[in-house]
């Protein structure tokens, strides 16, 4: 069972074009004027690295700039193409793309699908993210690499996905290669160990990944420290963090980093002062991000796998933040561009809190409140299924490594448990379709996804039906106060 909670019917899983169009509305809004702005100072000293040879790039990298060669490595390949503004800033508009996917990818861990393409249309319109697809500078895709890492990190550490820890020595280590400030993302996969029981289990394989990605990072790993010691001078126009300093980063991540009330004197459009008084304006943005965000903190508290999904996800938002304030009383780090990589979680937790808001008799669709849980096999299922008038999300509680049921080992059996639990989080009305449990562990396997429906539900029907192939028993779940519907 994959980790990603994709429901098999089609009048549950919106239409296959959508993350593409999403995708392709995203690149042309990053493309849009790419070239327009002329170069500023920090974007001249990429384009002095990227179209140096190769040694001179290295030897610029290691005695002048403050980050690893890999981003001018790959712009200087997008120079050969061309050597305009817009060549320039080519790979970071790749990487804010990717960052896009990566936010879809991250939100389907804990979201259905449709929260996931909402989550991607936050992070497709973020003006903090489109602002750095322009600039030809390292942020966006070490950005992009160190939420690729945190992906692979949760796939393996907190859904028991092994495989997912080869990608992750390869993205880590590329992230190092592009900016130190990837140590960020280290940082809250540390967190997650100790905060989230299931990646505790799996500490020792993350420490061993971890490890092997810094062994590839080794040749430019002393050169970094060398450059991190002088770091301080380097941000010498920086001052510890007051409450304007606060006030602009924290706007630029949750918000836009441009002034929306009042803006600045070299604006062409008015602010939202020119219509609306500016304590109301200021008021409605800070509502925008901060209601959503308390409703998403707020369903973090729960038992569920979703609530524990929310939890990881505030740490990796808040985790960041915290820990560069703190170092900036000493180190002077208190600038947007080090936040870039905060804005898929950010976009996930906006997605799930704005779920709390729906209406209440949204909730009571049925097609969208129920699902059902067909253990071993749910081909037949879904034939019918589909030739309803509503058809519901039908979910398979199997194994991918055991494709006939036969057999499973403790762990298997957790991680079957474990997927149908969240990918059944959302719906008030759970069915659970069992045909032939005719074996010890078929049994237990029925038993424990009766279990997960039952999870704050309540039983409220029980039937079997007879067939040439044997039985077919069927119960039913119900969240307290929730309407009733006939057996799908």
């Amino acid at each position: 069972m994959s980790d990603s909670p994709a429901p098999v019917t089609v009048a549950r899983t919106p239409p296959r074009w959508e993350m593409p169009a999403l995708l392709l509305g995203a690149l042309l809004l990053r493309l849009w004027h790419l070239g327009a702005r002329s170069l500023w100072t920090d974007e001249g000293s990429t384009w002095s690295a990227a179209s140096a040879p190769l040694h001179e790039l290295v030897r610029l990298c290691a005695e002048k700039d403050a980050s690893p060669p890999l981003f001018y490595l790959l712009t200087s390949l997008a120079l050969k193409t061309g050597g305009d503004e817009a060549q320039l800033r080519f790979v970071s508009v790749v990487a804010s793309l990717g960052l896009v996917w990566l936010t879809y990818r991250l939100a389907r861990l804990f979201l259905p699908r449709g929260g996931s393409l909402l989550a991607a249309g936050f992070c497709a319109l973020s003006p903090f993210q489109l602002m750095f697809a322009q600039e030809a500078r390292t942020y966006t895709l070490v950005a992009c690499l160190a939420m690729a890492s945190l992906y692979c990190f949760l796939r393996a550490a907190v859904f028991g996905r092994a495989r997912a820890w080869g990608p992750y020595v390869l993205v880590s280590a590329l992230a190092l290669y592009t900016q130190s400030i990837a140590l960020l993302g280290v940082g809250v996969q540390a967190a997650v160990v100790v905060l989230d029981a299931r990646a505790r289990r799996r500490a020792l394989p993350w420490i061993a990944a971890l490890a092997a990605s810094v062994v590839l990072y080794l040749p430019w790993c002393f050169i970094s420290l060398a450059q991190m010691s002088r770091l301080s001078h380097s941000h010498w126009y920086v001052h510890r963090p007051d409450f304007h300093s606060v006030f602009q980063v924290l706007r630029a991540v949750f918000l836009s980093p441009i002034p929306l009330v009042t803006p600045d004197a070299t604006a062409t459009l008015p602010g939202l002062k020119a219509w609306i008084p500016a304590p109301l304006a200021q008021l409605v943005l800070t509502a925008l991000p901060v209601v959503p965000l308390a409703l998403a903190a707020r369903a973090a508290l729960g038992g569920t796998e979703r609530a524990a999904g929310l939890r990881i996800l505030l740490v990796a938002l808040l985790a960041p933040l915290i820990a560069v304030f703190v170092v900036s009383f000493r180190t002077p780090l208190w600038l947007p561009r080090y936040f870039v990589l905060l804005t898929p979680s950010l976009c996930v937790l906006l997605a799930a809190g704005l779920s709390g808001l729906r209406p209440p008799a949204l909730g009571r669709a049925s097609r969208g409140r129920t699902a059902v849980l067909v253990p071993f096999d749910v081909d037949p299922y879904r034939y019918y299924n589909l030739r309803l008038g509503e058809p519901v999300a039908a979910f398979e509680v199997s194994h991918p490594e055991v494709p006939f049921a036969s057999d499973y080992t403790p762990r298997q059996l957790d991680e079957m448990t474990a997927a149908a639990a969240r990918r059944t989080a959302g719906f008030d009305e759970v069915w659970v379709v069992v045909r032939s449990a005719n074996s010890e562990v078929r049994r237990a396997v029925a038993a424990r996804t009766e279990r997960v429906a039952a999870a704050g539900r309540v039983e409220t029907g029980r039937w079997t039906y007879t067939s040439f192939a044997g039985p077919l028993r069927v119960a039913r779940f119900d969240r307290p106060g929730t309407a009733a519907r006939q057996m799908p």
